[in-house]
């Protein structure tokens, strides 16, 4: 009967080690290059080399496509993932500003925001079927939940914003009282937003905008682009280049994960290449 004891308790142990821990990889971007970063590893990989402004990726898990705008050359482009072939695709060009992007791979479109002309617009995965849905003040980030076929934007000055899918009605549910907003994530899971501010504020937020918190404050005044939530941890970029992630718990130490030499500008965090995240913590 002892015996029998020691050993659930021992695989019980062994369970909640695994589960509070969470295994990936994370894809970021700087002003030259889109990396590859293994969390268990810690190996970087250069995934792709270029020149470009980019403030957002998502992952089309259904096709296996990553996309990205491209601020600079004023463009939507994808390339396959996880494949060695990593070549550019073009979805859609001749735009101003893009920043935010956001993949909707059940009803194939593509959702971005537009900072200098101040819009939300949808298209088709492929780039065809073009639409202007909204018109809004320095949109800078856009998130969906598609389970609950939520959209959530980040108007960089203002707050943030929730609608439905088909933009009908539009309600503000945060307002930002200080310094501006350049990133943010969403944990459907837990119903939670994750924001920086530009004073390095980690703060949090149920998906209503209620119950706001304060996780984690660098203490350093800063653009701050990069930041995914990913079950038990956020992942971020800070001010002196290096990718971090800091537990959801107020008052955690973060722990550096890389040094780059470059600003991380957005961050998308995977379970493992190609794979949709399934995470227990």
């Amino acid at each position: 009967m002892e015996v029998q004891i020691l050993l659930c308790l021992c695989v019980l142990l062994h369970c909640q080690k695994l589960t509070s821990s969470f295994t990936g990889t994370i894809l970021y971007s700087t002003y030259n290059a889109i990396m590859e970063f293994d969390i268990d590893t810690r190996n970087v990989t250069v995934l792709l080399e270029q020149s470009e402004y980019v403030y957002a990726m998502d992952y089309d898990y259904k096709n296996r496509f990553i996309y990205f705008p491209r601020y600079n050359t004023h463009d939507i482009v994808r390339f396959a993932y996880p494949s060695k072939n990593t070549t550019l695709q073009t979805v859609i060009q001749s735009l101003s500003g893009p920043t935010g992007i956001a993949v909707d791979p059940t009803n194939g479109h593509i959702y971005w925001t537009d900072y200098n002309t101040n819009r939300l617009s949808r298209c088709n995965l492929d780039g065809n079927n073009v639409n202007v849905l909204s018109s809004l003040n320095s949109p800078l980030v856009i998130r969906l939940d598609l389970t609950n076929r939520w959209i959530y934007i980040v108007e960089r000055f203002l707050g943030i914003s929730k609608s439905r899918f088909d933009v009908a009605k539009q309600q503000n549910i945060v307002n930002f009282t200080s310094a501006r907003v350049d990133s943010m994530d969403i944990d459907t899971d837990e119903h939670r937003l994750y924001w920086i501010n530009g004073e390095g504020d980690i703060t949090s937020s149920k998906d209503d905008g209620s119950d706001v918190k304060t996780i984690h404050s660098t203490n350093v005044a800063a653009n701050y682009f990069a930041i995914g939530v990913v079950g038990s941890y956020i992942y971020y970029g800070n001010a002196y280049n290096q990718l971090l992630m800091v537990s959801k718990t107020p008052g955690s130490a973060p722990t550096v994960l890389y040094n780059d030499t470059r600003r991380i500008e957005s961050i998308f965090v995977l379970n493992s290449p190609g794979m949709s995240i399934t995470i227990f913590s």
